[in-house]
């Protein structure tokens, strides 16, 4: 007996053409993608005006309730859940064509009983080998300036910013920018797009992860590492080997 979780959609003739095509995306993603650190696709059922689709359970929940329940991470947990974020995400990447997630925050990553975490949710992805979108979509907090003003379209770095923005939700288990940080939505899009800060990092993480996250949150897309620079970082521990190519698993150790 395997135990699954199924996600449902209605579908019906209130919902418009465009939800029904980000549902027939997100179905089709998920059926493609198999990674340790991605949430595994396991089947699909179209019944009564219902589509159900079977994943893979996590038993650990998401990185949020854990970060809710227990407190921040630090130390070797908080390089491991860091690591297997980002080989997720190069996974993710490096395909073909790319997908990139438009929506990385600790809700959407989850964490099974050995502490292996799995990138979840591709409702708001796109898979394309043109990788540039003009629309807003994910998380505010998690959002990255180019993503909100919409200035030349954003890809995959702006998952680089958003995956940065987790490194410093899981070092901090409060929202990037902080829990009250905002007091109205348009304040936070105005602040995010517009101002030169980035999020505020916590004091209590090493050296290489601070500045694994500022490399990270470069304002301008264009500087920020791609996946594959950011596996070469420091805070990763030298490397023991690094095979390329999209069904790639990179192995880290850390003296």
């Amino acid at each position: 007996m395997q135990i699954f979780a199924v996600k449902e959609a209605l579908l019906d003739e209130s919902h418009d053409s465009k939800y029904r095509e980000r549902l027939n995306l997100e179905l089709e993603i998920c059926r493609t993608l198999r990674h340790p650190h991605i949430v595994s696709y396991l089947g699909h059922d179209y019944t009564d005006q219902h589509l159900y689709i079977y994943l893979e359970y996590v038993a650990g929940g998401s990185v949020a309730s854990i970060l809710s329940e227990f407190g921040p991470l630090t130390g070797p947990p908080l390089r491991k859940a860091t690591l297997g974020m980002l080989e997720g995400l190069d996974y993710l990447h490096t395909r073909s064509p790319p997908v990139v997630h438009r929506d990385i925050k600790g809700a959407n990553v989850l964490v099974d009983l050995e502490f292996c975490v799995k990138l979840a949710d591709f409702g708001c992805s796109k898979c394309s080998n043109d990788t540039k979108s003009f629309t807003t979509l994910g998380s505010v907090p998690w959002m990255a300036p180019e993503v909100i003003s919409q200035e030349g379209g954003h890809g995959r770095k702006a998952d680089i910013w958003s995956f940065g923005c987790t490194v410093i939700e899981m070092a901090s288990a409060e929202k990037p920018w902080g829990n009250g940080a905002f007091n109205n939505m348009m304040f936070a899009l105005h602040h995010i797009a517009t101002s030169p800060e980035i999020p505020p990092i916590p004091d209590t993480v090493s050296t290489s992860c601070d500045d694994l996250i500022r490399s990270c949150l470069r304002r301008s897309q264009h500087e920020r590492p791609n996946t594959g620079e950011l596996l070469m970082h420091e805070f990763f521990g030298p490397i023991v080997s690094k095979p390329r190519g999209p069904n790639a698993i990179r192995r880290f150790k850390t003296l």
